[in-house]
C-alpha cells in the first residue's frame, strides 16, 4: 500500500538526450554487475537502490522513477536473457501510431497493425515476431495479466510511458514474472517517440545460461495431475485386489485440486537437473494418500455427507469402513516412501517429515473438534496455532518432502518450513473471509471461524459475555452485528495482508531462483486480491 502512495508523488521524467539515457543505464548496469541482486525486488526496494545511485552519481532527483526502471531492468535482464524468445511477450503502446494515417483495426487484444509504414510499430512487431515473441499493440495491463495468469509467457518486455510502466510493474511483480520496461522518450498519448535502439537491445537480448532454471507452474501442475488417471494409477499401484483397496483407489481418482502433489513435485524439480519419473510418482501419490485419508476422516468427524459433489465414503459404506479406508491410505502413503528407490537416509528423512506433519494434523483437528464440542470460541493465538497445525502442516509436508528428496540443504528446508507456516495461515484466513463474505459460512454452519477469534480479541468483558450468549444460543444476527460494528472483516483482511507480507519476506533468503520465483507466483495467484 505504501509504495502506491510513493508512486503518485514521483515526477515521471525521462532524460530527453540519448547520451544521458545511455549513461544512466550504463552506470546502473555496472552497479548491479558488481553487486548482483536476486530478483524479485519490491517497488520500495527499487526506490532505495535508485536513491542511492542518484546520490552517488549526483543525478537529478526528478529522474528517480526513470532510474528505478533502469534498476529493475538490470536486476531482471540476466533472467529475461535466458528465457527463449517464444516464451516472451512484447508489448507496444497504441500511442506510437500515426493517428492521422493509421489504417489498423482493433480487436479484443489490441491494435491489428496493417503494416502501412506510417509509424514505427510495424517494424518493431515484425522483428519481434520473427524471433518468436508474442507481440501485441495494446493499452493498459489487462491483456498482460491474462497472459501471465494463463502461464503462456515467462517474461514481459514492455514499452510505454512511465505511468503505464508503473501499472505494468504492479501486474508483473504480483506474479514475479521477469520483466523489462522501456520508457517512451516523449509522452502525450498521441504520436509518441520511442527509443528504438534501446528497444532492439532488449528484444534481441538472449544468452543461454544453464544456471538459470525457471519452473513452469502450468506444466508441473499438469504433470502431477496426470498421475491420477485410472490407467496411470493402475500401472503404478497395480489392480486393486480387494474391496478396501478398490475404495481407496476410487478415492485417489476422485476430484480435488491435487495441490499437495503439485507442490511436492515443484519442490523436487527445483533441485534436480534430471527429475526421476519414479520418484515423481512416489512423491505425488504419497502426499495425496495422506490428504485423501485426512478428508475421509474429516468427513466422518464433521458429519459431512458429501465430498466433491458425491456421497462421502462413510455415507456410502458406513463410518467403520471409511475409517479403515483412511487408515489404509495412511499406510499406503508411508509404504510408497519406505519402498521407494531413494537412499536409506532420504527414506528416513521423508518418513520423519511426513510423521511430523501427520502428528500436527491430528493435534490441529483435535483442537477444532474439541472447541466445537465445548462451544468455545478459540482465542486468536489458539486459532492461528490450529491453522499452523492443520493447513500449514499440509503445505510443509509437500514442500519439505519434495525439496529434501531433491537434495535441498537444511537451511533451505528451514526457509520452506517458515514459508509453509505463513502461506498455510494466510490460506485459511482467506478461506474464512470468503466464507463469511459469501453466506456467513462456518459461523452459521459449524460456528467456527477466525472472524470470531478476532472479534473476541477486540471486545470488552461485557461485550464478550453478549458474544458468548449469542454463540451458545445460535443467535447469529447478534454476532453478525458485532462483526460489522467492530469492523472485524477489515481487521481480518489486515491480518491476512500482514501474513502474506511475512511469507514474501521469508522468500528473500531463498537462494534457489527458480523455486523463489515460482513461490512468488503461487502467492500472487492464491492471494491476488490482497497483493
Amino acid at each position: 500500500m505504501k509504495s502506491k502512495i510513493f508512486q503518485s508523488l514521483f515526477v515521471l521524467d525521462v532524460p530527453a538526450e540519448t547520451a544521458r539515457r545511455r549513461l544512466i543505464r550504463a552506470r546502473v548496469e555496472s552497479y548491479f554487475l558488481e553487486n548482483p541482486v536476486m530478483p524479485p525486488v519490491s517497488y520500495d526496494g527499487l526506490r532505495v537502490y535508485a536513491n542511492a545511485l542518484i546520490k552517488a552519481e549526483e543525478w537529478e532527483e526528478r529522474f528517480t522513477a526513470f532510474v528505478m526502471v533502469c534498476c529493475g531492468n538490470a536486476i531482471w535482464r540476466p533472467v529475461v536473457g535466458a528465457i527463449p524468445y517464444n516464451r516472451r511477450i512484447f508489448l507496444l503502446p497504441q500511442c506510437l501510431r500515426n493517428v492521422s494515417l493509421c489504417q489498423a483495426q482493433q480487436d479484443e487484444l489490441g491494435l491489428l497493425c496493417s503494416e502501412c509504414g506510417n509509424c514505427s510499430i510495424s517494424g518493431f512487431l515484425r522483428e519481434a515476431e520473427n524471433l518468436g515473441y508474442v507481440a501485441l499493440v495494446t493499452e493498459g495491463t489487462t491483456i498482460t495479466t491474462r497472459l501471465i495468469e494463463s502461464g503462456k509467457v515467462d517474461a514481459v518486455i514492455g514499452v510505454g510511458c512511465m505511468e503505464v510502466l508503473q501499472k505494468m510493474f504492479d501486474s508483473v511483480s504480483k506474479y514475479a514474472i521477469p520483466g523489462i520496461g522501456i520508457p517512451l522518450v516523449t509522452c502525450g498519448c498521441v504520436s509518441t517517440r520511442p527509443d528504438a535502439e534501446w528497444i532492439k537491445q532488449e528484444v534481441y537480448n538472449f544468452r543461454d545460461d544453464p544456471s538459470i532454471r525457471l519452473l513452469n507452474l502450468n506444466y508441473l501442475r499438469n504433470k502431477s495431475s496426470s498421475i491420477f488417471g485410472e490407467e496411470q494409477l493402475t500401472r503404478i499401484l497395480g489392480t486393486p485386489k480387494n474391496k478396501t483397496e478398490l475404495i481407496a483407489f476410487e478415492s485417489l481418482l476422485s476430484g480435488g485440486q491435487r495441490l499437495r502433489p503439485f507442490l511436492a513435485v515443484l519442490a523436487y524439480e527445483a533441485f534436480v537437473n534430471e527429475p526421476d519419473p519414479v520418484v515423481i510418482n512416489m512423491l505425488a501419490l504419497s502426499v495425496e494418500c495422506f490428504h485423501k485419508a485426512s478428508l475421509i476422516h474429516d468427513d466422518i468427524e464433521d458429519n459431512d455427507g458429501f465430498r466433491y459433489g458425491k456421497e462421502a465414503i462413510h455415507t456410502r459404506y458406513g463410518a467403520p469402513v471409511a475409517i479403515n479406508v483412511g487408515d489404509y491410505l495412511i499406510g499406503e502413503g508411508y509404504r510408497l516412501i519406505s519402498e521407494s528407490t531413494l537412499s536409506h537416509e532420504l527414506i528416513c528423512e521423508g518418513v520423519k517429515i511426513v510423521s511430523r506433519g501427520h502428528r500436527s494434523l491430528t493435534i490441529g483437528q483435535g483442537a477444532e473438534l474439541i472447541s466445537i464440542r465445548s462451544k468455545k470460541i478459540l482465542s486468536l493465538y489458539e486459532m492461528l496455532e490450529l491453522f499452523d497445525n492443520k493447513t500449514s502442516a499440509a503445505f510443509r509436508v509437500s514442500f519439505l518432502l519434495g525439496a529434501a528428496v531433491g537434495g535441498a540443504s537444511p537451511e533451505i528446508l528451514e526457509v520452506l518450513s517458515l514459508f509453509s507456516h505463513y502461506i498455510g495461515i494466510g490460506y485459511q484466513i482467506k478461506d474464512d473471509l470468503a466464507d463469511y463474505l459469501g453466506d456467513k459460512g462456518d459461523i452459521a454452519v459449524r460456528k467456527f471461524s477466525i472472524l470470531l477469534s478476532v472479534l473476541e480479541k477486540h471486545l470488552d468483558p461485557l461485550e464478550k459475555e453478549v458474544l458468548m450468549g449469542a454463540f451458545r444460543t445460535d443467535f447469529f444476527e447478534t454476532i453478525y452485528g458485532m462483526i460489522e460494528e467492530h469492523q472485524i472483516v477489515q481487521i481480518t483482511k489486515e491480518l491476512l495482508v500482514n501474513t502474506i507480507n511475512e511469507a514474501i519476506k521469508c522468500l528473500g533468503s531463498l537462494p534457489n531462483l527458480g523455486l523463489k520465483l515460482a513461490l512468488h507466483e503461487i502467492l500472487g495467484k492464491v492471494f491476488k486480491e490482497y497483493i
